[in-house]
């Protein structure tokens, strides 16, 4: 298992350093594109490029790129600049999670909107600072949204293959808008089942983090409706095992490692496998405490080690972490039964086991 994490870990900081050198080399074009017009445009989009290059783990561009070397091994250069457009996507979806969520910190700095708040302040004063940051944010992320469309559309792929790829682009963020309305819908509902929390991490996380980037990169390089079946058969349950380890870590992890604050999950409300299941087998006294910290900004660390014990106690931990590896199986048994290249099926079933077990 060492072996494996430090071959990932190794190639995975490898790509990120290529990923994020064509990044910085899109955003200074469109930095100095924007200055053309207006020392305005140039603040938010050299703000759109601080904040997209502060940090992350760039796997949707990755899953791009492997998702090309799955059916090529030729243009290396030219996927790696395409596959640019779902980081630029990831942080248009961020900036604007961020503003629906009161946030204000990510990755350890401001967001977006919050830098534009200051911008404000800075330039025009306190009036209406903070309306004026959210507004200039939003419109920051439809400009994102509209690179990563841009990014796939002048790339230097088959004309008919680039049509297909802005499609499953579409795609992607329409699932994620959907996810978005069910995950709003859910905080407002006063009960949630197991299936609308699957079908939220499908929309939100399995198709945006690792089916459609995979889909992008393979209709980049010819793909059938065959292979495509194959990279959903694989992306969509590894994409759920993704989203509930990631749950696991958010009330489980070390902060250390994941960078999240003990508890956030529990202090934002979030309605994970995790709590469904607690609630489900324990006492009306837990369920108090449960229902009580979730969505309380001022829970303290004592009451969610109770909530985490009584997770553990009812067996919802080991139910999701036997979730994971079974979805995390199912995803490896079917890439490495694909006729897919071996170069990109070794590193799919490399990844997903990296997933499984990840710690931050």
């Amino acid at each position: 298992m060492r072996t494996i994490t430090a071959d990932i870990t190794g190639l995975l900081e490898q790509y990120q350093e290529r990923i994020n050198a064509r990044l910085t080399r899109f955003f200074d074009a469109k930095i100095e594109e924007a200055s053309i017009i207006s020392k305005h445009t140039r603040d938010v989009v050299a703000g759109a490029k601080e904040y997209t290059l502060r940090g992350g783990k760039r796997l949707r561009p990755i899953f791009c790129i492997y998702g090309y070397k799955c059916l090529s091994a030729e243009n290396e250069g030219a996927i790696f600049d395409a596959a640019i457009s779902l980081e630029l996507m990831q942080s248009y979806l961020l900036i604007h999670d961020d503003i629906m969520d009161e946030d204000e910190l990510r990755r350890g700095r401001r967001t977006f909107h919050i830098l534009c708040r200051e911008l404000c302040e800075s330039q025009f004063g306190l009036n209406k600072a903070h309306k004026y940051g959210e507004n200039i944010a939003i419109v920051g992320g439809d400009l994102l949204e509209s690179y990563g469309a841009e990014v796939l559309a002048t790339s230097s792929f088959k004309s008919e293959y680039v049509q297909k790829a802005l499609a499953a682009y579409a795609k992607i963020v329409k699932n994620v808008g959907y996810g978005q309305i069910l995950d709003l819908t859910a905080e407002r509902k006063g009960s949630f089942s197991e299936d609308e929390i699957l079908t939220i991490h499908h929309l939100k996380t399995a198709s945006y983090t690792i089916e459609g980037p995979l889909h992008i990169g393979a209709l980049l390089a010819g793909a059938t409706a065959a292979d495509l079946k194959l990279l959903s058969d694989y992306g969509t349950p590894l994409g759920l095992a993704f989203q509930i380890q990631d749950d696991i870590l958010g009330l489980f992890g070390s902060e250390r490692k994941t960078g999240k604050p003990v508890g956030s999950d529990i202090r934002e409300g979030k309605k994970t496998l995790l709590i469904l299941h607690a609630l489900e087998r324990c006492s009306e006294a837990e369920k108090a405490v449960i229902l009580t910290a979730l969505g309380n900004e001022a829970v303290t660390n004592d009451t969610i080690e109770v909530v985490r014990a009584i997770v553990r106690a009812t067996g919802s931990l080991d139910y999701s972490r036997t979730l994971v590896r079974e979805l995390t199986e199912k995803a490896v048994a079917t890439i490495s039964e694909s006729m897919f290249r071996e170069e990109a099926k070794e590193f799919l079933v490399k990844i997903a086991d990296f997933i499984g077990r990840r710690e931050y």
